[in-house]
């Protein structure tokens, strides 16, 4: 699957905000960005970018069209996705239920 357009992201971006809690989406409205393509470490195998939508510090939110979901991880290096992928969920509000959110 190519790299989703810029009013795809939008779009999987506003439905996800849909479903987060209020809490959740204080947090959310934190750490949102305006979306960067970024890519991979491995990007000459794979070719295409990711969608970052969400950054604090090192810390990213990321869509990955390949797996169909978001992503969370630490990037190194900027505009780069790190190949270890912290967390991985179908939702934004899957993936902020997973994650330790009072640390």
């Amino acid at each position: 699957m190519a790299l989703v357009t810029e009013a795809q992201i939008r779009g999987l971006v506003l439905v996800a905000e849909g479903t987060l809690n209020p809490d959740q989406f204080a947090l959310w409205n934190t750490i949102r960005i305006e979306p960067e393509v970024w890519f991979g470490e491995d990007a000459q195998i794979h070719g295409i970018g990711f969608w970052v939508i969400a950054q604090e510090g090192a810390n990213i939110i990321w869509y990955d069209s390949l797996a169909e979901q978001f992503c969370a991880g630490t990037a190194d290096e900027p505009n780069t996705i790190p190949t270890d992928i912290v967390q991985a969920a179908r939702s934004l509000d899957g993936l902020f239920s997973s994650l330790d959110l009072d640390a």
